[in-house]
């Protein structure tokens, strides 16, 4: 119930705030024919949301995160759907006991479906969050982002620091079941 509860939430959560932030801004990226004419004639609103730092911005990303592999936007229209499935796989060998990583692998399926979602019905994924650090090198700006990017980082994190702080087991050694 964690995994499917999570991924729902955050699906719903991660679409709903994309309509909202370019809808605010004036911008309806189902207008546009190509990824270049997005970029030409969209308007280029900021709103700023606090200080100087955290704004609102229309961007559509049609590569994965940062705009890593954008020139090749029909490969991840093949690839991304399958990343869905190595969920899949993932939980079912996952122990029912390990509850955090059942939620972390529900934040990336609910992020990866959003995302998804916008490959096919746009030309990219929506990305309407840019933070701005003046010093902070990677911060200048940052790669604006949406939910869904930050609900796969965040679940990412969450399994990686759950593996790390797993206990090792010898092989050939089952694991211990977990105390009640």
């Amino acid at each position: 119930m964690a995994f499917w509860g999570t991924a729902v939430v955050l699906l719903v959560l991660d679409l709903w705030s994309k309509q909202w932030a370019f809808a605010r801004l004036g911008v309806d990226p189902a207008q546009y024919a190509t990824i270049e004419e997005f970029y030409g004639s969209a308007p280029r609103v900021k709103e700023y949301l606090v200080g100087d730092w955290l704004r609102l911005v229309t961007m559509l990303n049609p590569g994965m995160m940062w705009g890593a592999f954008q020139d090749y936007p029909e490969i991840l229209r093949v690839i991304r759907p399958l990343a869905v499935l190595v969920i899949f796989f993932l939980l079912r060998g996952l122990p029912a006991h390990q509850r955090f990583s059942r939620v972390a692998l529900g934040g990336i399926l609910g992020g990866a479906i959003g995302n998804i979602w916008d490959s096919f019905r746009y030309l990219g994924v929506r990305d309407f969050v840019e933070v701005h650090f003046d010093g902070v090198p990677l911060c200048q700006p940052f790669p604006a982002f949406n939910v869904a990017d930050s609900a796969i980082c965040v679940g990412v994190a969450v399994l990686a620091l759950g593996m790390i702080r797993a206990p090792a087991t010898p092989a050939g050694e089952a694991a211990a079941p977990p105390s009640a």
